[in-house]
């Protein structure tokens, strides 16, 4: 669960995110959850979006501000760029340049995701690991990736933008509902579900070697 300053707990006292993250990283995680979020709502009424079906991509569009907020106070990033593909990222990183593109909204978001996760590789790896679910290979790719490699990168990864843990069956249905209206525990737990799909995530390729 998710303590008032931040601290997320395994239910055992044996897990606190706010070792890695601090204030600071915890708002820019959410304003970036929130842009997100945003390019969600713009689906409504027009398809899947990003991985999640109609229906829950028009819940996202109905939320108010303080539900949609509060949904994005998540301490991890609800969306994904490829970001545990290692062979993709190990591509990129011996690459250079790269123009703009474009202009979209979608674009745009990519940009600053990819900035963020840039910034995190290099200044907080072990906060790239939760934000981002980043194994330790793309983890590598990311600290060698110059900052002139960044447009290109948001520009190649943009066709991968997702919502994260889009194909479990309950993460994104417990969040919209733990949110609209607001709830506290329900908004503790899911958070809490969140970090647990995090860490089946790193267990999985270990599983399978």
């Amino acid at each position: 669960m998710t303590d008032r300053s931040g601290a997320i707990h395994d239910g055992t006292g044996g897990y606190l995110a706010d070792a890695v993250l601090d204030d600071n990283a915890l708002e820019v995680i959410r304003e970036a959850n929130l842009g997100f979020l945003g390019l969600v709502a713009r689906h409504d009424g027009a398809g899947p979006a990003f991985g999640l079906p109609a229906r829950l991509a028009a819940a996202v569009a109905a939320l108010d501000a303080p539900g949609r907020r509060a949904a994005a106070s998540c301490p991890y990033t609800l969306f994904s760029l490829r970001f545990d593909d290692a062979a993709f990222w190990a591509g990129l990183a011996r690459g250079s340049g790269g123009g703009a593109g474009s202009l979209s909204d979608e674009a745009t978001f990519a940009r600053t995701a990819v900035f963020l996760a840039w910034h995190l590789a290099q200044h907080q790896p072990l906060a790239a690991a939760l934000v981002l679910g980043m194994p330790a290979p793309v983890l590598q790719a990311w600290r060698a990736m110059p900052l002139s490699a960044l447009d290109r990168a948001a520009t190649e990864s943009l066709p991968f933008l997702s919502a994260r843990f889009a194909g479990h069956p309950r993460f994104w249905p417990r969040l919209l509902e733990a949110v609209a209206p607001v709830d506290r525990a329900r908004s503790e737990s899911v958070r809490l579900l969140g970090l647990q799909l995090l860490a089946a995530e790193g267990i999985a390729p270990a599983a399978r070697d």
